[in-house]
């Protein structure tokens, strides 16, 4: 007579008896002979079924998986205590059939095949015993992956079970039961670098392998690397590796370590499947000296790319094997300069020039020491510490030794395109650098959101905004390239969707100096200038200028906002001797207060004094007003800007100046 009927079905079975047996058969009788004591007590106890018992191992049925997995969990207990061997144990819920007193069906099959790869003294349970006790607190399961099973149809999802006794399966194991590479992984974050050497001095080396590392990896283009920038804030966090994956919609995270004696260098990298599970699927270590240490990053990358099924291009091949050889020394004075050159103070930006100097004349073939000589005068001219005249030869020098040196750097063309973008207003050799280096690197996430930047400030905003849009999917942090997004929205005349941008961001950046910058501009385009009175206001308190805010209050009290902006511009005025303030500042301050002559004048200031900002002169919409004047069509054919010099679209809504709100 045949029964079907749903079943827990548990398989045990004792590691190494054939083993045994051929060694000592009167030890492994007594083995036999205490197990099935064991077990059998057991499975009374939990109100199972005694089904048979095959050579070593044993089929059990229980009427429930709870009552199943206890068992389970006794059994390795004191097998465990008073056994001289370990147990395998598998456990499926299904429905099985029983005829001849003997049963059959997959619930069998699968049980005794989850045990036969069980580890040693562990217990695998198939999803269907795991969704029926996962509402028990006291018994924690952890999900291993979907596991090919001899004579099973399709794979099975297999959890195995937790507690301070039981097995967890090591690296090897899951390598061996192919379970690290089911889960694809196309999006990864490389956390900042663990420094083992003991030297708290090294935070420039631990800031460039960081870097070398990222840029390596980066080159996978089936795989999106958040740029370094929003990973830095994750060095000292106590969040776990799930929680920091879901923050940066990733699904891998790379954790590396490094320890250096004299020019001898070792790093230690691991790749973390973070989601849907957490766990380690590769590490290595890797040694070699300071001169190859460009091939200890393509290493990693390449080996990154074979763990997660990942099949490199000719030209990604050939990228990450190209033999780089440094300096040593020119290698750590260029990773000292870059360590400098963020914080964009004087003393600092001095500090990093003379670095990137000392790179340069230790070894003059250096590329990339070109490239950071011409960014620190770039910055010079940007801060105010540095006239044009000065500055613009400083820059163009540089990069034409740079270019020459490596006409393959992404950095040195992506520098290259700036440098003609902000100080040279060579628009189309910034724009051929530009898609260079997207050409080069198409993931390249600064590059794309200042690409967008410039299509934005030459009359291009709608095409501008897909630029923007692909860096923020290639890092969806950064509050930089939402505010680029939303400038190119003001600038595309959609002053509502740049306003919800804005104020999404300023939520999670309340002190950031652009964001407020453009909130500020954005509320004025809309005519709400209470709010960007406000946005002004809580601009002028992160960077510390209470004189500012004093002006505004007291010009409001005066004669509402024009006036707020009147005074504050000459608050400016005043100090511009003492203090660095851009001829632009002045200017936009007179503009969005609608006294366009001295708009104008200060404006033709920031045109002769070159300031960077005169490129947002064609597009941003407070001088839609002033546009047929004589001397702002003078200034914009100074420009030399491309094409038409304004959009159409939306010059006639221009901004009414309210003489009182």
């Amino acid at each position: 007579m045949q029964e079907r009927r749903l079943a827990a079905i548990m398989f045990t079975d004792i590691v190494g008896y054939t083993s045994l047996m051929g060694r000592d058969v009167d030890a492994a009788l007594v083995i036999l002979r205490k197990n099935r004591s064991i077990q059998k007590s057991l499975i009374e106890k939990y109100g199972g079924i005694w089904l048979k018992e095959m050579g070593d191992g044993i089929l059990a049925q229980f009427s429930s998986a709870i009552d199943s997995v206890q068992c389970a969990l006794e059994i390795q207990a004191q097998t465990c205590e008073k056994l001289d061997a370990q147990i395998r144990i598998g456990i499926h819920l299904s429905d099985i059939i029983i005829e001849d007193e003997d049963v059959f069906g997959d619930g069998v099959n699968i049980a005794s095949r989850l045990q036969a790869i069980a580890d040693p003294g562990g217990i695998y349970i198939s999803e269907s015993v795991y969704v029926a006790i996962r509402g028990r607190k006291d018994i924690q399961a952890q999900f291993l992956g979907e596991i090919e099973l001899k004579n099973v149809d399709q794979p099975v999802k297999t959890y195995y079970l937790k507690n301070e006794k039981l097995p967890v399966p090591s690296y090897e194991k899951q390598k061996e039961l192919n379970v690290l590479k089911k889960e694809k992984i196309r999006s990864i974050v490389v956390l900042p670098v663990e420094n083992l050497s003991g030297i708290n001095e090294e935070q420039w080396l631990k800031a460039g392998i960081h870097h070398g590392l990222i840029d390596e990896i980066a080159k996978i283009q089936q795989l999106r690397v958040v740029p370094r920038r929003s990973t830095l804030k994750y060095g000292s966090s106590d969040k776990s590796v799930s929680e920091i994956a879901r923050e940066l919609d990733v699904n891998g995270v790379i954790e590396s370590s490094y320890f250096k004696t004299g020019n001898k260098i070792n790093i230690q990298v691991r790749l973390i499947q973070a989601l849907p599970e957490e766990k380690q699927i590769w590490q290595n270590a890797y040694d070699n000296v300071m001169d190859n240490v460009y091939r200890i990053y393509s290493d990693v990358a390449k080996a990154v790319a074979s763990e997660i099924n990942i099949t490199l291009s000719p030209q990604e091949n050939k990228s990450l094997s190209a033999e780089v050889i440094v300096n040593p020394e020119a290698y750590e004075a260029y990773l000292k300069g870059r360590w400098h050159y963020g914080r964009l103070n004087r003393l600092d930006l001095d500090t990093s020039l003379k670095y990137f100097d000392l790179a340069r004349e230790i070894d003059p073939g250096y590329a990339l020491a070109y490239t950071g000589i011409a960014f620190i005068w770039g910055a010079y001219m940007q801060m105010g510490f540095e006239s044009f005249n000065a500055g613009g030869p400083k820059v163009q020098e540089a990069l034409d030794t740079a270019i020459k040196l490596d006409s393959l750097s992404v950095e040195v063309h992506y520098m290259t395109a700036l440098a003609n973008y902000y100080w040279f207003w060579d628009w189309g050799k910034a724009q051929d650098e530009f898609l260079r280096t997207l050409e080069l690197d198409p993931k390249h996430a600064d590059a794309n959101a200042y690409y967008s930047h410039f299509l934005s400030t030459i009359g291009k905003p709608e095409e501008a905004l897909a630029y923007s849009e692909r860096a923020i999917e290639l890092d969806k942090v950064n509050t930089t390239y939402y505010e680029l997004y939303a400038m190119a929205l003001r600038h595309a005349r959609r002053y509502d969707d740049a306003l919800a941008v804005l104020c999404e961001t300023y939520k999670s950046a309340p002190d950031d100096i652009m964001l407020l910058s453009t909130m500020r501009s954005a509320y004025h385009d809309k005519g709400m200038y209470k709010e960007a009175l406000k946005a002004g206001k809580e601009y002028y308190k992160v960077k510390q200028d209470s004189a500012s805010i004093k002006a505004i209050n007291q010009g409001y009290k005066e004669g509402g906002y024009r006036v707020a902006l009147q005074r504050n511009a000459e608050a400016l005025i005043k100090r511009k001797d003492t203090d660095y303030v851009t001829p632009w500042q002045i200017g936009t301050l007179y503009t969005r207060a609608g006294m366009k002559e001295e708009a104008l004048e200060w404006l033709e200031k920031a045109y002769i004094e070159h300031d960077p900002n005169m490129s947002y002169i064609n597009v941003d919409p407070i001088f839609d007003y002033m546009k047929e004047d004589p001397r702002f069509q003078n200034l914009i054919k100074k420009m030399n800007f491309p094409g038409r010099i304004y959009l159409d679209a939306g010059m006639a809504n221009s901004p009414k100046i309210s003489p009182k709100i």
